[in-house]
């Protein structure tokens, strides 16, 4: 069996076609164990630390630090339960999570958390709703609290374009080695198109961009570094970078 006859009906050159396949991808991976409802969200810094929480992560299910708060927009599902938007939920017995929305007030207080981290979720969004979102980031982080960002680097596809340097087909197989879809086409208008036109993605940024959106939400020019992978200001947020996709990734930090 081809690893297209794997995926009958699967066209990447339909991107509307693929929309609702690719929800469903997402809906199959946003389950777990257990799901136990806590009584409250937690609202100021003093709620945040009694439970033990520092920070929050934004589009993670099950959060890799062991500090973090993890949302999404997407509710997470047990075999006994579902989350809803405004509970906080103990997962599988070691981490919390809420549900929520980026497009909308973050509920927590002014000064909540040391740390936001985010990878590869502000390209899911317009740019006035990304930029409501940092500024709502902004306000519940501490003073000297860190946010990290993560996101595909536009200027990485464009100059792998213009150049030929083997970017393209490199990120085309490390795709198909994940077993996501089919075997992409090998043009590479198409590579560079479905970095726009897939996955939900609604604006993509580039190193200028994401310190543009960043000024617009409030943090200060002076503040607002570029990273490596796994490079920052607190090494256990930093170490939330996943490996796999750093080919394609620009990385970078705010302080408040």
């Amino acid at each position: 069996m081809t690893k297209q006859d794997a995926f009958p009906g699967w066209d990447w050159d339909d991107p509307e076609g693929l929309a609702t396949r690719l929800d469903g991808i997402s809906a199959q991976v946003a389950t777990c164990k257990t799901l136990e409802p806590a009584d409250r969200l937690p609202h100021g810094h003093a709620d945040f630390r009694e439970l033990g929480l520092t920070g929050i992560e934004f589009a993670a299910f099950r959060t890799a630090h062991p500090n973090g708060l993890g949302t999404d927009l997407t509710a997470l599902r047990s075999p006994d339960a579902t989350t809803e938007p405004g509970t906080l939920y103990r997962v599988d017995g070691d981490r919390w999570f809420t549900q929520l929305d980026i497009a909308r007030p973050l509920p927590f207080a002014d000064a909540s958390v040391d740390w936001v981290y985010a990878e590869h979720l502000i390209e899911h969004v317009t740019l006035p709703v990304a930029t409501g979102w940092l500024r709502e980031a902004r306000r519940v982080l501490r003073p000297g609290g860190v946010l990290r960002l993560t996101t595909p680097d536009l200027a990485r596809y464009l100059v792998g374009y213009a150049t030929g340097d083997g970017f393209l087909a490199k990120h085309r197989r490390r795709l198909t080695t994940m077993g996501f879809g089919p075997p992409m086409p090998q043009r590479p208008a198409f590579l560079v198109n479905q970095i726009f036109r897939y996955y939900g993605h609604q604006w993509i940024y580039d190193l200028d961009e994401l310190r543009h959106v960043l000024t617009l939400a409030g943090f200060e020019p002076g503040r607002i570094r570029h990273c490596g992978y796994r490079q920052g200001a607190r090494a256990d947020v930093a170490d939330l970078d996943t490996a796999f996709r750093t080919d394609e990734t620009v990385y970078i930090e705010a302080d408040r």
